[in-house]
C-alpha cells in the first residue's frame, strides 16, 4: 500500500490526501478526481470505447471536465455517445470540482472550491444545460473540502427541492431550498453546526427525505468513524436527533444509501486493503430507521446483518423498479488487480439482502462508483485508471441494463471519458 500526495490540476493545493495501490496492472481510485493508476502494458478486456449514435434519448450524462466544461453524453437503448449539437458550459479550469447532483430531473448543480461558487443548470429536452438565474452562486466554504474524497459530498433530498453540502474543515452542513426555476436560496441558519471535530463527508437522506445521515470520515484512511443524523425540517432546516452523532461498532460506515421506502439505509465501511489499508470487509449493513417516538431517525443494525458479499464494497446504488427494491455494491477486488465484478441484492420488507440470480455479474466492464438513472432501468458505473508508463489518464462510464429481477447486462458499449470528474446522470426531462 502506498501513501501518495496527489498534486491536483489546479492553481489551489487541495486538501486531500488520496491513497492509491500498485495493482496488477492498476493503482485503484473511486472518485471524480481520483484516476486508477495502470502500470505500463496493463489493461483490463472490459475497457472499451463508446458508441455511435442510434435510437431516441432516454437519459443525458453530465461530467466535469478538468479542462474547463461540463461534457454531455446521450444514452439511448443502443448507445451512450457525445450529445449531438451540445453546447457545453464553460466552468473553472485545472481541478475536478466539488461534486454534482441533479435535482427534479431539471436541475444540475456543481460546486468549485478553488473559486468557491456553485453553478447550477437547467436541462433542456435536447439535452443542453442552460444556467439557472444567479448562477454562480458564492459558496466560499467550499473551498474547506478536500476534493474527490467523497463521492456525496453534495446531495438532495428525494423531491429534489433541496441541496446539501458538507464543509469538512468547516464541521458544517450547508442547506439551500431549490426553488422555481432551480434557483437556489439559503435558508435562515443555513449552517448547521457540527460537534468540533466531526469531518462531514457522504451524506444521504433516507427513502422518504425525513432524515439527513452524515459520515465522520478521515481524508487519510478513507473510513468512518461516526454517523450523525438529523431531522429535515420542511424549510430545510435540520435539528440533531438526540444522541446523535453515534459511534461505536456498527456505525463505523463509509457510506450509507436510503431505499425508497424509508425504512432502512444500506450501509458499507468501505475497508478494502488494497485501497484503504484496512482489512477487507466482504459485507453490505442493513440498518433499520426509528419510525417514531423520541429516537426517530435513528439506526439499528437489523437481524442477519451485516450480509456477505463475495467482494469488498466500496459503493454502493439503492434503486427501485418492477423487480422491487434493489442494491448493487462495486470497488476493488480482495486481490487487489482490478477492479470487482458488480453485486446486486433484492431487499425485503424486512431489510435482509438477498443475492440475485447471476450475481456477481461477470464479463461486464466494472468500476468503483454507480449511479442509477431515475428510473432504474439503467446503472452506470464509473472507473478511472492512469498508465503508469505513459501518464495518460483513461476514465470510463459502463451503462449496465437492469433487467427482470435485477439482473445485470451490458447491451452498450462502455464510453470514453475526456477526463476524470464528477458526474450524473438524468432521464430526459
Amino acid at each position: 500500500m502506498k501513501m501518495r500526495d496527489r498534486v491536483l490540476l489546479s492553481v489551489l493545493v487541495m486538501l486531500a490526501t488520496m491513497l492509491l495501490v500498485n495493482c496488477n496492472g492498476y493503482s485503484c481510485g473511486g472518485f471524480g478526481s481520483e484516476p486508477c493508476t495502470a502500470n505500463s502494458g496493463g489493461g483490463s478486456g472490459s475497457f472499451g470505447g463508446g458508441g455511435g449514435g442510434g435510437g431516441s434519448a432516454q437519459a443525458y450524462v453530465y461530467q466535469i471536465d478538468q479542462a474547463g466544461t461540463i461534457d454531455g453524453y446521450t444514452l439511448t437503448s443502443t448507445t451512450l455517445a457525445a450529445t449531438k449539437n451540445y453546447t457545453a458550459p464553460v466552468v473553472p479550469t485545472n481541478q475536478g470540482g466539488f461534486g454534482m447532483v441533479v435535482a427534479q430531473k431539471q436541475y444540475v448543480y456543481a460546486g468549485f472550491g478553488n473559486v468557491g461558487e456553485l453553478y447550477g443548470w437547467t436541462v433542456e429536452s435536447n439535452g443542453n444545460l442552460t444556467a439557472i438565474s444567479g448562477s454562480p452562486y458564492s459558496a466560499p466554504f467550499l473551498a474547506n473540502f478536500g476534493l474527490g474524497v467523497g463521492q456525496a459530498d453534495m446531495t438532495t433530498n428525494p423531491a429534489g427541492t433541496l441541496l446539501f453540502i458538507s464543509d469538512t474543515l468547516g464541521s458544517s452542513i450547508y442547506v439551500f431550498q431549490i426553488g422555481s426555476g432551480g434557483v437556489l436560496t439559503p435558508p435562515g441558519g443555513s449552517q448547521f453546526l457540527l460537534p468540533a471535530g466531526f469531518e462531514p463527508m457522504n451524506l444521504s437522506t433516507d427513502g422518504q427525505g425525513k432524515y439527513l445521515y452524515a459520515i465522520n470520515g478521515n481524508f487519510n484512511t478513507h473510513q468512518g468513524s461516526e454517523i450523525a443524523v438529523f431531522s429535515i425540517g420542511s424549510s430545510g432546516t435540520l435539528l440533531p436527533v438526540p444522541g446523535s452523532p453515534f459511534s461505536g461498532t456498527g456505525f463505523n460506515m463509509w457510506l450509507v444509501k436510503g431505499e425508497p421506502t424509508g425504512q432502512f439505509m444500506i450501509g458499507t465501511t468501505g475497508s478494502n486493503a488494497s485501497y484503504t489499508g484496512v482489512s477487507d470487509d466482504d459485507h453490505l449493513y442493513v440498518f433499520a430507521i426509528t419510525q417514531s417516538g423520541a429516537n426517530a431517525g435513528t439506526l439499528t443494525q437489523i437481524s442477519g446483518s451485516p450480509f456477505a458479499t463475495h467482494y469488498s464494497p466500496f459503493s454502493i446504488a439503492v434503486q427501485s423498479n418492477s423487480s422491487g427494491n434493489l442494491v448493487y455494491s462495486v470497488g476493488f477486488n480482495d486481490a487487489a488487480t482490478a477492479f470487482n465484478p458488480t453485486e446486486g441484492f433484492s431487499i425485503s420488507n424486512t431489510g435482509a439482502l438477498t443475492e440475485i440470480s447471476g450475481s456477481p455479474f461477470s464479463n461486464l466492464g466494472e468500476g468503483t462508483w454507480a449511479q442509477f438513472d431515475q428510473s432504474g432501468a439503467f446503472l452506470l458505473d464509473y472507473g478511472s485508471f492512469t498508465n503508469s508508463g505513459t501518464g495518460v489518464v483513461t476514465t470510463q462510464l459502463v451503462p449496465l441494463d437492469l433487467g427482470a429481477g435485477g439482473a445485470l447486462t451490458q447491451p452498450i458499449a462502455t464510453l470514453t471519458l475526456a477526463t476524470p470528474g464528477f458526474w450524473v446522470v438524468t432521464d430526459v426531462p
